[in-house]
This record gives structure tokens, sequence and C-alpha cells, in this order.
């Protein structure tokens, strides 16, 4: 019988969240492009309220009411949905959890606690906070290593995390190749089943090489298919494939990764309101989200990239001279 484990093998959007020009939830169009993305072949789930999907900015019923959109989304079409959470103690945590077992939820990712950064912090406290919430809690755990080194897992904690049964994935986002190798390579080790799902952006294709299950980042909001395409590739070990699709989508990440990196979510809004799948490319305060004149050069380099297939302009022209000599 297959592995609970294996659920979360795969691409997942961590999606954006609509807002109307009011800001308040924009249901329609969160129905439209939850329904839009479960819909690609190449989507294993969606994930709820992460930073993309401004969950930091979104108030706890805010957030309910996008977990239930997106989960009946997801099951419609027979996909994983991962319900993202900020809590600040164990019993925050437990409480949350416990909800979203009520709702179409398959896993929860969890953002690192406060208290994980505050100074030097023993790796115990971190291991019994899963331990606790293995015990008191059914919803499977999706481990979250953002890019901050204060809060950094290091690979043992992440190795003892792992063993608990409800432990199921890891979205590895510190963008650290060295610490992302180490951890999976311990992860070998330890004969751990843990899905390890990259957030590292600039690195999606190399990380299928050094082990990793799939891949978990908000630029797949954009060009969905053609990162389908490169975590297919990378998945079934035809990695020079995954890395020639990474190098054509270079250039989209570079749009939508400017600086400054917190003006990513007002970038992916305006592809996604120019492509008709969001009424409003309205983002919560205190993002100051993009200028008129940004969101105009935005648009032309998108739609010159979607005409060449997103690869570089230059390199579709070569490829086009080298057909027609051929």
């Amino acid at each position: 019988m297959a592995s609970i484990h294996e659920r979360f093998n795969g691409l997942f959007i961590p999606y954006v969240t609509p807002f109307n020009q009011d800001g308040s939830l924009d249901i329609e169009s969160l129905t439209r492009l939850t329904k839009y993305f479960s819909a690609i072949g190449s989507v294993a789930g969606l994930v709820s309220c992460a930073r993309i999907g401004e969950g930091p900015v979104l108030s706890i019923d805010e957030k309910r009411r996008v977990y239930e959109v997106a989960g009946k989304a997801a099951r419609e079409a027979g996909k994983v949905h991962i319900a993202t959470i900020a809590p600040q103690s164990t019993d925050e945590a437990v409480a949350l959890m416990r909800d979203l077992e009520n709702i179409p939820v398959d896993g929860v990712m969890i953002f690192p606690l406060l208290l994980f950064s505050w100074g030097k912090v023993d790796p115990n406290l971190k291991v019994r906070f899963f331990e606790d919430l293995a015990r008191e809690t059914k919803l499977p755990i999706v481990l979250f290593q953002v890019p901050v080194k204060s809060y950094y897992y290091d690979p043992e904690t992440v190795c003892r995390i792992a063993r608990l049964e409800n432990v199921v994935a890891f979205k590895e986002a510190s963008f650290d190749i060295g610490l992302f190798t180490d951890t999976v390579q311990q992860l070998k080790r330890d004969k751990a089943d843990l899905r390890v799902l990259t957030g590292n952006d600039r690195f999606v294709a190399e990380s299928y090489r050094i082990g990793a299950h799939g891949a978990l980042i908000g630029v797949a909001n954009v060009a969905t298919e053609k990162w389908g395409a490169l975590d297919i590739a990378g998945r079934a070990g035809k990695f020079d494939d995954a890395a020639a699709i990474q190098r054509e989508l270079a250039s989209v990440k570079e749009l939508v990764f400017s600086e400054p990196i917190v003006e990513a979510v007002a970038r992916i809004k305006a592809v996604l309101h120019y492509e008709g799948l969001i009424k409003t490319a309205t983002v919560r305060r205190p993002q100051l989200g993009i200028s008129e004149s940004e969101r105009n050069r935005l648009l032309d380099s998108y739609r010159a990239l979607k005409i060449n297939e997103f690869r570089p302009a230059e390199d579709a022209s070569e490829a086009k001279r080298r057909q027609a000599i051929g």
C-alpha cells in the first residue's frame, strides 16, 4: 500500500489570494484561480495562505474561507490541498490544526514560531513542538525552511522531526545549496520517508539532481505548465532536460523576484490579472505594490517571453534560425 508521503511528491502552487478593489477577499476570482491551477495535470496540489498567498496579512477567519474554497477545488480535481498556518505557541497550533481537520485540508505547512529564532535555541524545543502536534492532532505536517538563517532547522533536527509518522514533507527554501545538500544527504542516510520539496527557485532543477521529490515555489503561479514540465523531468531523472527548462524560465523568475522581493506578490498578481484569472491586482498593506510604469514594463516583458515560449528573445531567435537552416 502506498505511503501517505507519496501524495506529497510533485509541483505544489502556493497561489496568490485575490482581493477586490476595496481589499476584501475576492471569492469569485479565488474560485476561478484555484480551479484553474487544480485542472493543470502537472500540478500535484495547492498551498493556501503561504507568503505568496499573503497569509501574514490575512485574518484567521479570512484564511479559513480561503482554505474552504481552495480545498473544494483541489478535492474536485483529485489534488492535494495544504493549508499554511503561522502559530506562535503549541496550544495555538493544536487549536488551528484541529479546526482544519473539519474542512478540505490534506496537510498543514507551519511557519516556524518566533521563539525558534530567539537567540541560540535548543533543538529539543523544535523537536518537542512537533512531537506535541503529532500526538495531539491528525493532519499530515509540512516543515518550512524559510530563507532566514536565524530560523533554520539544521539537518540533524530535520531528521529527528522526520521520524514522526505524520511529518510528511519539508519545503526547503533556505536558498543555501550547501545546507540543502547536507539535509537531503542526511535524510537519505536516515532512510527517511520525508518528501523534500524545493522552494529554492534559484536552483530548482539542481534540487532534483540532489534528491528533491518535488517543488513548492511561488514563481510557479506564472508559466505554471513550464514549471510542471521541469518537475516531471526532474522526478524522472532527466536532469539535463530539467536544467534546460530552468534556463528557459530564468527570465520569468528574474521578472517576478527582482528587488524589492517583497513585491513579488504584486508582480504575480499583475500577470494573473492580465491573463484574466483575477479581477484586480490589489495587495494588502503594508505592501506598496508596483507602479504603473513597472507594471507596464513587466507586462511588456511577460508578453515577449510568452510569445517565445518563455525563452529569452535571443535564444528563441537562434532556435528559429537553426530551424530555418535545418
